[in-house]
C-alpha cells in the first residue's frame, strides 16, 4: 500500500474498521484550533488515523496501540512506507493493561466497543488540561454494514450502554456529532 486510496481501498476490502476521512479532518481541525502537541490512538488498525496525523503535523508526538497483531504488522508497514515511523510510538499489544505515563492534548478511541467505558476511564486521567477526548463510531454505520443481524444488536445495546453511562457521569461533558463521519463523540473532563 502506498497510498493512502490503497490503505482505504484495504481496509474495505478486508473489513477493517478505520476512521472515516470527516474524522480524519475533524482531528486535524482541533490539532490546529487548540495547538495541541501530542495525540493518543487506542486501536490503530492499519496505521490510517496516525499515518495522516504525522504527516500532517510534523511535530505531533503520537502514541498509537494496536491489539491486533496482523492488524499491527501492517499499520507498522505502512509507517515504514510512509516514512513516519520515527515519529510514531506504536505499541502492539493490549491497551487495558499498558500503562501510559504521560499527559496527551488529543485522545481518540477506535478500538473494541465494548470496552469504550474501559478506555475512557482509564486514559481521560492521560490527559492535559483543556485537552479532548474523542470516541469514534457513535451511529455504528461502519459495524452494522460488517455484521450479522445479531452481532448488530450486541453493538447497538453496548454503544447505547456507553452513551447513557457518559450522559450519566459527572466526571465528563459530552457532544455527539451524528453527521461527522461514522458519529463522534466529543468528550472534555468538567474538572479541566
Amino acid at each position: 500500500m502506498n497510498t493512502l486510496e490503497e490503505i482505504e481501498q484495504y481496509a474495505k476490502d478486508n473489513y477493517v474498521p478505520i476512521a472515516r476521512k470527516q474524522t480524519v479532518e475533524y482531528l486535524i481541525k482541533l490539532i490546529k484550533e487548540n495547538k495541541y502537541q501530542s495525540f493518543l490512538e487506542i486501536g490503530t488498525a492499519i496505521g490510517y488515523t496516525s499515518l495522516i496525523l504525522s504527516k500532517t503535523f510534523e511535530n505531533l508526538k503520537i502514541l498509537t496501540i494496536e491489539h491486533n497483531e496482523k492488524r499491527a504488522k501492517i499499520a507498522k508497514e505502512n509507517f515504514k512506507k510512509f516514512n513516519v515511523e520515527k515519529n510514531i510510538n506504536f505499541v502492539i499489544g493490549d491497551a487495558v493493561s499498558y500503562q501510559v505515563d504521560k499527559e496527551y492534548d488529543l485522545i481518540f478511541i477506535d478500538a473494541a466497543k465494548k470496552k469504550n467505558a474501559l478506555f475512557l476511564d482509564k486514559f481521560s486521567n492521560n490527559l492535559s488540561k483543556n485537552g479532548t477526548i474523542i470516541v469514534d463510531n457513535m451511529n455504528l454505520d461502519d459495524f452494522n454494514h460488517m455484521a450479522k443481524e445479531k452481532k448488530q444488536t450486541y453493538y447497538e445495546k453496548v454503544n447505547q450502554e456507553f452513551k447513557n453511562y457518559v450522559a450519566s457521569s459527572t466526571r465528563y461533558q459530552s457532544t455527539i456529532y451524528e453527521n461527522i463521519g461514522d458519529g463522534i463523540m466529543v468528550i472534555k473532563l468538567t474538572n479541566n
